[in-house]
């Protein structure tokens, strides 16, 4: 049989599986061979020492070694089972050890001989209980070895897993076929990964098993942040037109109602240095909201202006696109020709825009998905500008780039991303981190309101309404659930128009039809209402600075980046804010994150935190994009391993720009794979 027909045969072939040990082990995911093969290990027990059952922990998992003094079995009352229980005794303490449906062990054990066994121990004074413990004859000494812990289901004993594993891996890590370039397990001095695989589920010791996992985490962090590069296809610099910052901008700047901040300035300079580099730039600005990336983005279109060219920026929302557009016609006057596309703008209307900027007389086009309608075509586009990222797929970004002979490509993100996560994430990007706040913004002061502060709360919020200040409620859920417990937004705004009924309140959520709901936010943008019931729909939305009051309803749903998005909604003006989380039950990790909220106002700071607190995994959820799963790599843990994964990323891209055949060999491999599996 061929071996790769091997990796793929069913689990019933092996021996102790049956058809019903097979159905229960697909329901954990384990089909083939190959799936037990690189399903890893959740944890490991050491069962080399033998413990003192003096000194053992009570309720501990420990090795004990026992004489066997007598064997009894007897029925327990209600299910007329049959139990064994083995009387037992070391040197100085005699117990018990109980196992369930003894049938199949009956005859292993014999009074008079010594055995292991490994379990749960109960101490009662001198005497001590085991139940159902794995167990070894005392000449056995493979029994003293480090047992793996694997995910189980129910009717799966673990004994039965780690046998089928180690079988598995016994009979096919021979067959694997080495996956890195030879000079990369070299560089990263790493085994090689048939005894990786081996030893991940047979470690004869620490050191074998600490080589085998760092073999395998290194391959996941830098397989994954290479099909990334591969899949943005920026693995080589395009050509581009450069495009030079004249006095005219030096003196714009100086023109500007406020004076950039430190971190504002040198993300304009990085921006500068990429335009007339000759390369088409390929940047990321990451800063929390409120800290001024917009200005950087419209100089940026400024300068593109500057030298004849075209710019595009695509927003998330249309409320977002027309804030874009407002703002931009807001700061250069009528000196340049600027259009919305968005769903609102009538087919005649979008009909004319298009043709404008075929032929040229649009110099900037704001707008929404509308922008990348095939019939959008431009003249001469020089920079594309997204704002949010992450709300737009890796397609549809390219789709605008590509709408220009490589256009220089800018990417805004005020979603906090751990730093760990954009070394994956922006790999193939160049950074630029905008971590200051313009002058005179205050902190905004965040509190945790108990069920029995609420009346305060409230008292408080009904001072800032007569003090002229608007006010945001965010629900988790748009009606109520008859499974779940919480507030939603339908309830609570009915709730908020009889308590304070002197004031307008409005409701905007999912549910909405578009229109209706950009209604709504510019009523309350324009002050209109007073009070707005949400659901987190306004995570990413307009700018209104006399909102200073945020109100998050069962804080305890939400995740830390989701929660310091929605806070960046207040703080946006020149009045105090305040965000009020409220909860009447918090989990010990809910407790942890609503703690981070209230001490830490740096999104940077709050998405480490956020990515120690729910691991990398759910954080990061390639599995969809048909990119590596991270099993064994933990992206706050593992940030040495990252980096040196990324730094041998680098090489693999410079030896394939210069014809190394093992890499053109190995890249062109994963791009076959990406293909093959990626989706959008």
């Amino acid at each position: 049989m061929r071996g790769d027909k091997v990796f793929d045969m069913p689990l019933n072939n092996l021996k102790g599986i049956g058809d019903k040990k097979a159905a229960k082990l697909k329901k954990i995911g384990l089909s083939t061979y190959r799936d037990v093969l690189y399903d890893f290990p959740m944890r490991y027990i050491d069962r080399r020492k033998i413990a003192n059952i003096s000194e053992a922990p009570n309720q501990a998992h420990v090795t004990i070694m026992a004489k066997v003094l007598n064997i009894r079995f007897k029925l327990v009352n209600k299910s007329q089972k049959e139990i064994m229980i083995l009387d037992v005794a070391d040197s100085f303490h005699q117990g018990e050890i109980v196992f369930f449906s003894p049938q199949y062990i009956k005859s292993f054990f014999k009074p008079n001989e010594v055995y292991y066994f490994f379990g749960k121990i109960e101490k009662m004074g001198a005497f001590f209980k085991m139940m159902h413990p794995e167990y070894a004859r005392e000449h056995d000494k493979q029994f003293l070895s480090i047992l793996p812990v694997y995910a189980s289901t129910l009717g799966l004993y673990q004994s039965d897993l780690v046998r089928m594993h180690q079988q598995v891996a016994g009979l096919l890590s021979p067959m694997v076929e080495e996956t890195l370039p030879l000079s990369i397990i070299g560089l990263g001095k790493l085994c090689a990964l048939k005894e990786a695989l081996y030893h991940i589920h047979s470690p004869k010791d620490e050191q074998t098993l600490k080589v085998a996992r760092y073999r395998l985490i290194y391959e996941e962090l830098f397989t994954l942040q290479l099909k990334l590069i591969v899949l943005k296809n920026n693995y080589h610099k395009a050509k581009a037109d450069c495009l030079e910052a004249d006095q005219e901008i030096s003196d714009f700047m100086t023109l500007l109602p406020f004076k950039l901040t430190n971190a504002q300035v040198k993300a304009l300079e990085d921006i500068k240095r990429d335009l007339k580099s000759g390369n088409s730039m390929n940047r990321l600005i990451q800063g929390d909201v409120g800290s001024g990336k917009t200005i950087v983005a419209f100089l940026t279109l400024l300068i593109a202006l500057k030298n004849g060219k075209q710019g595009v920026l695509m927003a998330p929302t249309a409320i977002l696109a027309r804030q874009h557009y407002e703002s931009f016609k807001k700061y250069f006057d009528e000196a340049y020709a600027v259009e919305i596309l968005d769903s609102s703008v009538s087919a005649k209307e979008k009909k004319r825009i298009k043709s404008e900027i075929t032929l040229g007389h649009i110099d900037v086009v704001i707008g929404t998905h509308a922008v990348l309608e095939e019939d959008v075509v431009f003249k001469d586009l020089g920079v594309v500008i997204t704002d949010e990222q992450h709300r737009f797929g890796v397609r549809q970004r390219t789709i605008v780039s590509q709408k220009g002979h490589n256009p220089h490509v800018l990417i805004m993100s005020a979603t906090p991303i751990p730093r760990t996560l954009s070394l994956i994430l922006y790999g193939d990007m160049d950074v630029s981190i905008v971590d200051e706040m313009p002058e005179g913004r205050k902190p905004i002061k965040t509190h945790f309101v108990k069920p029995s502060k609420l009346e305060e709360m409230y008292g408080f919020i009904h001072k800032m309404l007569e003090a002229g200040r608007q006010i945001y409620f965010v629900c988790p859920l748009v009606e109520d659930s008859e499974t779940l417990d919480l507030t939603s937004a339908t309830a609570h705004y009915e709730a908020l128009k009889e308590r304070f009924d002197r004031y307008a309140v409005g409701i905007v959520h999912g549910k909405m039809k578009a229109k209706d709901k950009d209604l709504i936010m510019e009523s309350f943008k324009n002050n209109e209402i007073k009070i707005l019931v949400s659901t987190t729909v306004i995570e990413v939305g307009i700018n209104v600075p006399n909102a200073s009051v945020m109100v998050i309803l069962n804080s305890e749903r939400f995740g830390l980046s989701q929660l310091h998005q929605l806070r960046g909604r207040v703080g946006r003006g020149d009045d105090q804010s305040y965000c009020f989380l409220l909860s009447e039950k918090l989990s010990k990790e809910a407790k942890a994150r609503i703690e981070t909220m209230v001490n830490e106002t740096s999104g940077f700071e709050i998405a480490d935190k956020d990515l120690e607190l729910r691991g990398s995994g759910e954080i990061f959820g390639v599995r969809q994009h048909g990119l590596p799963e991270l099993k064994l790599a933990d992206l706050s843990k593992h940030k040495k391993i990252l980096l040196e994964a990324q730094k041998h990323v680098k090489i693999v891209i410079a030896e394939y720009q210069l014809g190394n055949r093992e890499m053109i060999q190995y890249v062109d491999k994963l791009r076959l794979e990406i293909n093959e599996t990626f989706t959008l």
